[in-house]
Formats: structure tokens, C-alpha cells, sequence
């Protein structure tokens, strides 16, 4: 259904060396009425339509068709093949602002802080429990005020946990999946990607298995440094 706003596709008209057309709707109601791969008057143009040139699989420029349909690229795009991207065709968003493009990202960081929160406070209320309080009372009388006491006695301490919290919370945010998959709307998962979520878009959505594979091996990469770092701290507090 062409919005109650479209104009009338107008043919592109030649531009010195740089290459032109027209994106509209290429029907007329009517059986016989109209020729194919021609504008007719009554046909309507894709206004803000985004055309591709590509060559060699690459993208190298981009258009804009204007409210008549009509668009240009340079010189550049000779020889490319043309093509409107998926997102053209994508519909656009019309809920709750806070799933929109501009916050989406947001509620779901909000999200991810709201469901872990709790699981770092326990670690962490749990290594204070266990912190010998004869070390920070000795501190207090040797002088120091409680800044110099959190940041020289009660973090050294807390060390270990904040470690576990850190590499845990690390790993999770490398992986995560679920959440930008339910919250995220379809019309705006593009504005909220992560790895995870691109992987199986590419995997089970659009049939691409060798970029999915692809981006499987990278977040390995990217996994192996913190569990690195996580075995060799194991194992620094096996040998104490």
C-alpha cells in the first residue's frame, strides 16, 4: 500500500556522466492499462527508497530516491549492479518509544544491569561478610580515613570476588542473546545487534551459515582472553 503522500514517479533525466533512474511502482490498475518497465502517469514513485550500486559484492554507493522517485549516482557506480536493500522493505517502527531506534539499546543495558545486579551484590556481600574486621580497625588506628581503608585494605581483599564478578559478567555480556532477541522488536534489532544475535540471524534467518560459522570463531577469540585470564587467577590462588 504506497502512503497517501506519494507522488507521481517522474523517468529520470540524464545527468552529465552520472548515472540516473526512477524506483516506483510499476502498476496500473486495469487489465492492459499501462507498459511494463515504463512510467505511466498514474504510477507512483518509492519516494526516500535507498538504492545500491554493487560491484564485486561490495557496496559503493548509495542513493536516495527523491519524493518522485527519482535518484543519481556518479560516475563511480558504472558497471554495478543495482539493488534496494532489505531495510527498504522493513517495517518501520510504531510502538513504545522506549523500543524505539533511540532507546532500545538503553532498556535493554537497563535490562541486563536489573537481571545481574543481584548476582554481583550477593558475590560481593558475601566477600565482606568474610573480610576480618581486625584488618580495617587496624587500619583506622594507624591513621587512615575510610577512603584510604576502602581503597588499600577492603578492595585488595575483595579482590577474588570482584575478579569472579568481573570475568563472569564479562563472559555473559560477549554471549549475550536473549534478551536483545525478546525485547528488541524486529523493526529495530539492527539499532540494538550484537554478535550473538547476528550469528543467529545469519545462521537461521537469511541462510548464511559460512558468515555465522564465521562470527561463531570470533566470539570464541574474543571468549579466550577472560577465560585465560580466569584460570591463570585459579590457579595463582591454588598455589597461596
Amino acid at each position: 500500500v504506497m502512503p497517501d503522500d506519494a507522488r507521481p514517479a517522474a523517468a529520470a533525466r540524464p545527468q552529465g556522466d552520472r548515472i540516473t533512474g526512477t524506483a516506483w511502482q510499476d502498476f496500473t490498475r486495469g487489465k492492459g492499462v499501462g507498459a511494463l518497465n515504463a512510467v505511466d502517469a498514474s504510477e507512483l514513485g518509492y519516494a526516500g527508497m535507498t538504492i545500491e550500486a554493487v560491484k564485486d559484492g561490495e557496496v559503493v554507493e548509495t542513493a536516495t530516491a527523491a519524493p518522485d522517485g527519482t535518484f543519481s549516482l556518479s560516475a563511480a557506480a558504472d558497471g554495478a549492479h543495482l539493488r534496494l536493500p532489505a531495510s527498504n522493505f522493513r517495517e518501520p517502527y510504531n510502538g513504545l518509544d522506549w523500543l524505539g531506534p533511540s532507546l532500545v539499546t538503553p532498556a535493554i543495558i537497563g535490562s541486563y544491569i536489573w537481571m545481574w545486579a543481584g548476582f554481583a551484590m550477593v558475590l560481593i556481600a558475601a566477600g565482606l561478610a568474610g573480610m576480618p574486621r581486625e584488618l580495617l580497625e587496624a587500619a583506622r588506628v594507624d591513621g587512615a580515613n575510610e577512603w584510604q581503608v576502602f581503597r588499600r585494605v577492603t578492595v585488595p581483599l575483595l579482590a577474588p570476588v570482584l575478579a569472579v564478578v568481573t570475568v563472569t559478567l564479562m563472559i555473559n555480556v560477549l554471549k549475550v542473546f536473549d534478551l536483545v532477541f525478546i525485547i528488541a522488536p524486529g523493526s529495530t534489532q539492527d539499532d540494538a545487534n550484537v554478535l550473538a544475535l547476528e550469528l543467529y540471524r545469519k545462521g537461521f534467518s537469511e541462510d548464511q551459515p559460512g558468515v555465522a560459522s564465521a562470527i561463531a570463531v570470533f566470539l570464541l577469540l574474543l571468549v579466550i582472553p577472560v577465560m585465560w585470564f580466569n584460570i591463570r587467577r585459579l590457579r595463582r590462588e591454588v598455589r597461596r
